[in-house]
Order: C-alpha cells, then sequence, then structure tokens
C-alpha cells in the first residue's frame, strides 16, 4: 500500500516551486515598505461644519517603517488641507481646538494611501 504523502507529492512539487520561484521577482517593495510619497487632499468637518483651524496629521510609520516621522498639515480657514506622505497605511488625526471640543482629539482613522494624488475627508465625530 503506498502512502498518501507519496501520490499526492508529485503533484504538489511543481506548483510549489513555482510560487516560490515567483516570490524572488518582484523588482519593487511591498507598499507597507515603500518610501515613495503621495498627495492627499481633504477636507476636515467636525459636527458638520469645516474645521478653522489645527493640524491633520499622518503617520505613515508601522512596524516596517518604525523610524517614519508623522507629517503635518495645516488646516485652511475653509477647512481643506494638503499633504505629501508615504504611499500605504497611514494613522491619520486632527489635532485642533474644535476637534477636542467634539470629543474628536482622541480619534483616529486608517488610510491606505495610493501613488499619486487622492482625496480624503475628515468627519468629526466618525459616522456610525
Amino acid at each position: 500500500m503506498r502512502s498518501l504523502a507519496r501520490v499526492l507529492a508529485p503533484g504538489l512539487v511543481g506548483p510549489a516551486l513555482l510560487y516560490l520561484a515567483g516570490l524572488g521577482c518582484e523588482s519593487r517593495p511591498s507598499v507597507d515598505t515603500s518610501t515613495t510619497e503621495a498627495t492627499v487632499k481633504g477636507t476636515v468637518t467636525i459636527k458638520g461644519k469645516p474645521a478653522t483651524k489645527g493640524n491633520v496629521v499622518f503617520d505613515p510609520s508601522n512596524y516596517k517603517r518604525k523610524d517614519e516621522q508623522p507629517r503635518l498639515s495645516k488646516i485652511g480657514p475653509d477647512g481643506t488641507y494638503e499633504i505629501k506622505t508615504l504611499v500605504g497605511p497611514n494613522t491619520v488625526k486632527v489635532d485642533s481646538p474644535e476637534a477636542a471640543k467634539a470629543a474628536g482629539l482622541y480619534e483616529t482613522y486608517n488610510y491606505d494611501v495610493p501613488s499619486g494624488t487622492s482625496t480624503f475627508d475628515v468627519v468629526i465625530p466618525k459616522p456610525q
């Protein structure tokens, strides 16, 4: 009687080798370790009204990019901001007196920044 491993092994070796060979072919780092910058634009609204002061903070650091510093952008009088940050996962928060009054100072948002220019609107409090 043949063992199950002897019967299945020949059919699994080929696909496994192809998979392993493909792992070494990627020519650029994965997004979560990228050093490519991208632009994010958006509007900060607090309780339905545009924020008028404060900062938006994008933090691209994660377990693979521990040394990356947070990026900061001032909020314009119309609630808009524009920031350059790294492509990939970013933690976003708003630091402003208006956010503090709305109990949104400690709310954080996650945004996976794509290449190029994108839009990310921050709404405080977070929609339910």
